[in-house]
């Protein structure tokens, strides 16, 4: 592990500490983009970098693979089970893919929200609107860009996986995704494995210390709460009071 990494990790430590002496909430950090930009690399360099960032667990009615674990893998469901679930309200946004339902379960992001846990989801840009209507307060949404469409096109050859029908299809839908990229509020261009998770950490660490997410450190300073029942006594002189 480089120094600059053990300093990082060590800031996020002392970061988390006092992130729980001031009262915050969690953040849920809604991740999007085309399949190919590299989200899941993206966000595993974020986890390393941040520990204090947990991944989101899905809902699926896929069958339980070897080596899997319940609540940890996934929350393995019937498909029974599942619809139920989103006719109670219990599933905030969910897809199908090759016939098989994955969602976000309410009530686990909402415990980890409410215990100070900051979440991160890696969801389709449908996903992230639902998220952000369920969460205006708590959510923050980036949308991760490839270096250009040739190199998206490039990346998702390089699998081996799809026909060319299929790539014309993800290269098309990738066109459509990139067209609502002005819903979301931040963009990182994943041109490197080292350098794009750092700036998605340098979003979340500007995110945590908005002042509206440290209800702890305002009452510090104001019983009643700066903000709320706080006065603001600051001069209207073009900030003269300031230099002297």
């Amino acid at each position: 592990m480089s120094s600059k990494t053990e300093e990082i990790l060590t800031m996020t430590k002392k970061l988390s500490k006092t992130d729980r002496a001031n009262e915050k909430k969690g953040l849920v950090i809604v991740v999007s983009g085309p399949s190919g930009t590299g989200k899941g690399t993206l966000i595993s360099g974020l986890m390393e970098l941040d520990p204090a960032v947990t991944y989101s667990v899905s809902a699926t009615t896929r069958e339980r693979r070897y080596g899997e674990t319940e609540g940890v893998s996934y929350y393995f469901k019937s498909r029974a089970e599942f619809e139920e679930m989103i006719a109670n309200g219990e599933i905030l946004e969910w897809d199908e893919f090759c016939g098989n339902l994955y969602g976000t379960p309410k009530s686990a992001l909402q415990a980890k929200i409410d215990a100070g846990i900051d979440v991160i989801l890696d969801i389709t840009v449908k996903g992230a609107r639902s998220i952000k209507a369920a969460f205006p307060e708590d959510s923050v949404t980036v949308f991760v860009l490839p270096p250009s469409i040739a190199d998206l096109e490039k990346r998702i050859r390089g699998r081996k996986r799809e026909s060319e029908e299929q790539l014309r299809d993800r290269i098309a839908n990738a066109e459509h995704e990139i067209a609502c990229i002005k819903e979301f509020e931040y963009v990182v261009v994943s041109d490197s494995i080292t350098e794009a998770p750092v700036r998605l950490k340098t979003i979340i660490d500007a995110e945590r210390q908005k002042v509206r997410r440290n209800p702890g450190l305002l009452k510090k300073f104001s019983g009643d709460g700066v903000g709320d029942n706080g006065t603001c006594s600051g001069t209207d002189n073009g900030g003269d009071e300031a230099r002297n």
